[in-house]
C-alpha cells in the first residue's frame, strides 16, 4: 500500500475532533477513501469508523495524493457535524446504491396522509 506521512495534526477541542492533514506517497489514482481511513486509523490506532476522510487530492504531475481527516472519538459525534452525503461517501458501493434508491423510493411514493378534499363551496 502506500506510504503515510502526517503533514498536519491538531485538534479542535470545540467539535470534539483531531483534524489530520496526511500525504500518501505514490497514492495518487489507487486510493479510495475506505483505504484512506483503514491506513489513517492504523497509524493513529483509533478505529476506522470514527474516521472520515473529507478530501482526497491528486495534483496533475505528481504521485502524491493529499487527504484531510477528522477523527472522532464516537460516531454520534460525526453523525451530528457531518452532513449525509460525507456520511454516505465511506459506505461501499453496494451500501450506498441501496439507501440511495431507498431514499428515491420513498420521495416519489405519495404519503397516505395527502391533501384533504377541497369543498365546492367557496364564498
Amino acid at each position: 500500500m502506500s506510504l503515510l506521512e502526517i503533514v498536519g495534526d491538531s485538534e479542535n477541542k470545540l467539535l470534539g475532533r483531531r483534524e489530520l492533514k496526511v500525504k500518501f506517497k505514490a497514492g495518487n489514482g489507487i486510493l479510495t477513501r475506505q483505504g484512506a481511513a483503514e491506513a489513517i486509523a492504523s497509524k493513529t490506532g483509533v478505529g476506522k469508523e470514527n474516521v472520515q476522510v473529507i478530501s482526497l487530492k491528486g495534483k496533475f504531475g505528481t504521485r502524491d495524493a493529499e487527504a484531510f481527516a477528522y477523527i472522532f472519538s464516537n460516531q454520534g459525534d460525526a453523525k451530528k457535524q457531518l452532513s449525509e452525503y460525507v456520511l454516505l461517501r465511506h459506505l461501499p458501493k453496494e451500501e450506498r446504491k441501496k439507501i440511495r434508491d431507498e431514499k428515491r423510493k420513498a420521495a416519489t411514493t405519495p404519503s397516505s396522509q395527502s391533501e384533504a378534499p377541497q369543498s365546492a363551496n367557496k364564498t
